[in-house]
């Protein structure tokens, strides 16, 4: 029997987090999972809109499911980031208020919350998925669209703002990085190093080499779009190794790219099963893409089920060949690691060590012990 077994908690969702299917969900979904696993009764606080909507999934791991509307209020004309003044909701207050559990906030979008939490005695800590202001910045960046761009810029600046009211509570960090951030940034704050959750029970990766090298994603993103081409133009176009480049609604632009390439493959909105396929039969997984705050759960992803990987320095920062685990930005690097490491096994002993260092950092039961202690 589990140690925290009939203890109660509320956790207020940024959106409500079935389906699974991207990122921060993904995190909020499965730490449900584990902590309905280790016997802890959730209340779930959530927000429905779009495919957001309210699931019995959520039902059959929950004590309890309060669902919320998002509304334009008057709190986004008082300067407040439009992620955190569309969530508020005097209910939602009420609600956590009456039922006094320990409460997870997920995000800043939902720190609206703190006040009303410190004056009600109530004790919380806040899941921060990225540094948010940089994420709306790097959106700007990346953002072709004139008011697009002008949004996320105003959006980052009221984020980083709204940011301080974390500047002494507790802090659930989601990388090393973003938790080096925090305490830097708010030296009253106590931050803790917690991995986001995932579906995996195991590290499942097959031994042996594949044949081509893929980048999956959805390739309708500006960010993965360029990735994509730099991959082509600086990379693969002077290698003849096979890449496949896999995901959503590739652009006309990425498509005759590849065209000029014999070895480079565009498999155009692959089916569930295909795409599976294709990841678990590369012998190297790329992620080219610079992601200044959070985890990309893609990376995440293929620590569990890939290979050979080859990252940017900014998802994670060193270079580990006992793994399979290559960190690399410049061209040149690239070239010179996918010509060496082609012909190389992905051997049991590499299997082995990729497991041991998974199961340290990526445990989700021992990260949500971490949690409730």
């Amino acid at each position: 029997m589990s140690s925290f077994e009939h203890q109660e908690i509320q956790v207020l969702a940024f959106a409500s987090p079935y389906p699974a299917n991207y990122g921060g969900v993904i995190d909020v979904f499965y730490r449900l999972k584990a902590l309905y696993e280790a016997g802890v009764k959730v209340h779930l606080h959530t927000y429905i809109y779009g495919e957001h909507q309210p699931d019995k999934e959520l039902e059959k791991l929950c004590a309890s499911v309060h669902y919320y509307k998002r509304e334009n209020t008057y709190k986004y004309f008082q300067g407040w980031p439009y992620v955190v003044a569309t969530r508020y909701n005097k209910r939602l207050i009420e609600n956590v208020r009456n039922l006094a559990h320990p409460v997870i906030l997920e995000g800043l979008h939902t720190c609206f919350l703190i006040k009303e939490l410190k004056e009600a005695k109530i004790s919380f800590a806040v899941r921060m998925h990225n540094v948010e202001w940089k994420y709306y910045k790097f959106l700007a960046e990346l953002e072709p669209s004139y008011i697009k761009k002008k949004y996320f810029l105003e959006e980052a600046r009221r984020l980083k703002s709204f940011e301080k009211c974390v500047s002494d509570v507790k802090i659930l960090s989601i990388s090393e990085k973003d938790s080096a951030y925090f305490r830097q940034t708010y030296p009253n704050a106590q931050v803790l190093d917690i991995p986001p959750f995932h579906p995996y029970s195991e590290v499942d990766i097959p031994t042996g080499k594949g044949d081509y090298a893929v980048f999956h994603g959805n390739l309708s993103i500006s960010e993965n779009e360029q990735a994509a081409l730099w991959l082509i133009e600086k990379v693969f176009s002077s290698l003849q190794y096979p890449l496949v480049i896999a995901g959503k609604n590739p652009g006309k632009k990425l498509i005759q790219a590849a065209q000029n390439f014999p070895h480079i493959t565009i498999e155009a909105n692959p089916p569930d099963d295909k795409m599976e396929q294709l990841m678990r039969e590369a012998h190297i997984h790329l992620l080219p893409n610079r992601q200044p705050t959070g985890v990309k759960i893609k990376w995440v992803n293929a620590l569990f089920t890939a290979r050979f990987l080859i990252v940017h320095p900014e998802i994670h920062s060193t270079t580990d060949e006992q793994t399979g685990i290559y960190a690399l930005t410049e061209p040149v690097d690239l070239k010179r690691v996918i010509t060496d490491i082609q012909h190389k096994d992905f051997s049991e002993e590499m299997l082995i060590l990729r497991r041991a260092w998974m199961s340290s950092r990526y445990s989700n039961q021992a990260n949500v012990e971490m949690i409730l202690e």
